[in-house]
């Protein structure tokens, strides 16, 4: 299982909330991505240094 960084940023950069998913592979690792709640912002997943998927989080 790899590690996944999920960070959330606000329109000034700043994180606005972080967690970590454990997921045998990218794919596994982005449908978990889009199905978090997460709070308004730029949403970003990352493995390591690489940027897998990004997406944006609007206000409900």
């Amino acid at each position: 299982m790899a590690a996944y960084r999920v960070q959330v940023l606000d329109d000034r950069g700043g994180l606005v909330v972080g967690a970590t998913l454990n997921c045998p592979d990218d794919a596994a690792a982005k449908a978990r991505f889009l199905a978090l709640p997460l709070p308004a912002g730029r949403a970003e997943l990352w493995l390591g240094s690489r940027l897998v998927m990004r997406r944006a989080v609007e206000d409900a």
